[in-house]
């Protein structure tokens, strides 16, 4: 199955994906950003960086974030 998004769909929109490092969340942020976003990921681990997102390590399951 192909699909191609539509890079405008988008487009002049910020999305927050937390767990963005790695398996769906990952998929997510590549999603919204093939589709025009600005994206902002929040991830326990290191990611590795993709061109076009910030990535954030924190851990939001507590206060301190660490």
């Amino acid at each position: 199955m192909t699909y191609r998004a539509d890079p405008a769909e988008f487009s002049g929109k910020r999305v927050v994906v937390s767990g963005g490092s790695k398996g769906l969340g990952r998929a997510t942020v590549e999603r919204f950003l093939a589709g025009g976003a600005r994206v902002v990921t929040a991830a326990r681990s290191q990611a590795q960086q993709v061109d076009g997102v910030v990535s954030v390590q924190a851990d939001l399951t507590t206060a301190q974030g660490s």
